[in-house]
């Protein structure tokens, strides 16, 4: 941003806080949305495989997914 829209931003927001904390709130939101998501995904692959309703190689395949989605995030917040 310039320093007309940071300015705007400072005003409209009573200097309560910058963009960048507005920023880092939103980021750490999203993050743990997603990390919640990625636990619950784990736990329940975990559970399904506790009850024998997928086999390893499938509980095995969703780990992986679910840590490759946490790497992109992190790839993306880290740029």
């Amino acid at each position: 941003m310039n320093a007309a829209q940071s300015a705007a931003f400072e005003e409209g927001t009573g200097d309560f806080f910058t963009a960048a904390e507005l920023l880092w709130t939103i980021q750490a939101i999203g993050t743990t949305a997603v990390f919640l998501y990625v636990a619950w995904l784990c736990y329940r692959a975990y559970d399904d495989y506790g009850s024998e309703v997928i086999t390893a190689k499938d509980m095995v395949i969703v780990w992986f997914r679910g840590v490759f989605v946490m790497m992109v995030l992190l790839y993306l917040l880290v740029n």
